[in-house]
């Protein structure tokens, strides 16, 4: 997909960094997270403090004739609705085979292209499996228990994705770590390593 400006910054950014908005029917911008609602679009990149000056700049009002609702509200809806959108995507690359839970499993099988790890996962377990798996991406933006819906268990220290063979494979993994790298914007710029839902690596 080609590269969209931020109407905030004015960079040209791809689209997985940035959030597109669209006027709603109730006179409002909303979030279009799949990038699917109809009318035109105004791409703001995917970080809070942009998202607010976008907002409180008039930006948004400029570009789509309306504003957000409520800024602090439609944030925190932004942040999660990726969350949720993560997981719902993580869950199809489990049916669909790419995705695996369990330490024991993810090291048995050997490379994975992403590893999503629990907020509280043990840090020498994670350097143990980061090096064993030889992963190119690392996300500590979920909960154990978060991680254990999408396998359908009470809850995991440690999930991996890979693409296979099968075509649209690769898509999936990438949207899933595409949409992680847009949720990250929400909690770099406060100190997210402090933070229950730490960044990612």
């Amino acid at each position: 997909m080609a590269e969209r400006t931020c109407i905030a910054t004015g960079q040209t950014l791809p689209p997985h960094k940035l959030i597109r908005f669209v006027a709603a029917p109730d006179g409002y911008a909303v979030a279009d997270l799949a990038g699917r609602l109809p009318g035109r679009g105004a791409w703001v990149t995917a970080e809070e403090p942009v998202i607010r000056k976008a907002d409180q700049k008039g930006h948004l009002k400029r570009a789509l004739g309306v504003g957000l609702k409520s800024v602090d509200a439609d944030i925190a809806a932004i942040a999660v609705g990726l969350r949720a959108r993560i997981i719902a995507t993580a869950s199809m690359a489990r049916r669909a085979g790419m995705l695996l839970g369990g330490g024991g499993k993810l090291l048995s099988e050997g490379h994975f292209e992403g590893l999503l790890a629990a907020a509280d996962a043990s840090p020498r377990e994670l350097a143990k499996m980061k090096s064993k798996l030889d992963v190119d991406w690392v996300s500590q933006s979920f909960s154990a228990t978060e991680l254990g819906r999408i396998c359908g268990r009470d809850s995991l220290a440690f999930v991996g994705l890979r693409a296979s063979t099968g075509n649209g494979s690769g898509k999936l993994v990438r949207t899933v770590h595409e949409d992680i790298m847009r949720l990250d914007g929400f909690y770099t710029t406060a100190g997210c390593n402090d933070l229950p839902d730490r960044c990612i690596t």
